[in-house]
């Protein structure tokens, strides 16, 4: 027979893992406290919790910030522009005194700057995506030049904004915000949640879906969350996306996400670098 202390137990058991993380609502954290003051089963558990918590973020290394991604990308964007007067200037005809003739035919050479312009920024996203914060340790918000639009309190005001409810566009980075800014007025069981995960797997612009990414960690409390991570997996295409989302399953220990490890390390469509990450992730997990 159940027992009246028993039965608040197992009631109160689904807040502790949010409740050591600081991220249950006021109310609900004061009801679980006065109920640990009482509990030893409870506070057995409690004291397990924040030393798995504390294992993790001891693994996990200190990250730059979403902001630090953005101009990353931004620097490469002017890198490229950069490039492209001298392509132009070393493709121009020379002048008529000597004729030298290439020993590299032209597609050769743009097929390696191709290869080796893919490396450095799979590369740069490993590194970055390494360092995202899935050890409980919070994210800076973007700095962006224009204000971007309010959230509102619900789940139809957050995607309204996102897509631009007055028929006008908005921009990837006032997107980024909106989406890094909603976790402020966010809990776990939000139906808000179900909005990130919507970003997440249909926004076009990779830096919105890798916000969407970091605001979801946040909300990892929320049921929703690890399932909706598991089945992003097979979703994404961009290298970036997909290593930061095996480092999220693997930092979480979300063991059901091994089988689509295991696809994602098959695929031929997959990056060489995505895909060693999908075994080490397999490797970790099991």
């Amino acid at each position: 027979m159940t027992t009246p202390q028993l039965s608040i137990c197992h009631d109160l058991e689904a807040l502790l893992p949010a409740y050591v993380e600081h991220s249950l609502p006021a109310a609900e954290a004061d009801r679980v406290a006065v109920h640990l003051a009482t509990c030893p089963s409870c506070q057995r558990q409690v004291s397990q919790l924040r030393a798995l918590t504390d294992d993790l973020d001891a693994a996990l290394p200190e990250v730059p910030r979403t902001a630090l991604r953005a101009n990353f990308m931004a620097m490469l964007e002017q890198q490229k522009a950069l490039l492209a007067p001298e392509a132009a200037a070393v493709s121009a005809p020379a002048p008529a005194v000597a004729k030298v003739v290439s020993m590299w035919p032209t597609a050769i050479v743009n097929n390696w700057l191709r290869i080796a312009a893919s490396i450095v920024l799979v590369a740069a996203g490993v590194l970055l995506g390494r360092q995202l914060p899935w050890g409980g340790r919070s994210s800076g918000g973007l700095a962006v030049g224009t204000a971007a639009p309010t959230t509102g309190a619900t789940p139809d005001g957050l995607a309204q904004a996102l897509e631009g409810g007055d028929g006008r566009s908005v921009s990837a980075s006032n997107r980024i915000r909106l989406v890094t800014n909603s976790t402020k007025e966010t809990e776990p069981g939000d139906p808000a949640v179900q909005v990130l995960i919507n970003t997440l797997n249909f926004d076009p612009n990779t830096n919105v879906r890798l916000a969407a990414c970091e605001a979801l960690y946040r909300l990892r409390a929320d049921p929703r969350v690890r399932e909706a991570l598991v089945h992003s997996l097979p979703i994404q295409t961009d290298p970036n996306v997909q290593i930061t989302l095996i480092d999220m399953v693997v930092a979480m220990r979300v063991r059901r996400a091994v089988p689509q490890l295991q696809r994602l390390a098959k695929r031929p469509d997959a990056l060489p670098v995505v895909r060693a990450q999908a075994e080490a992730g397999i490797g970790k997990l099991i």
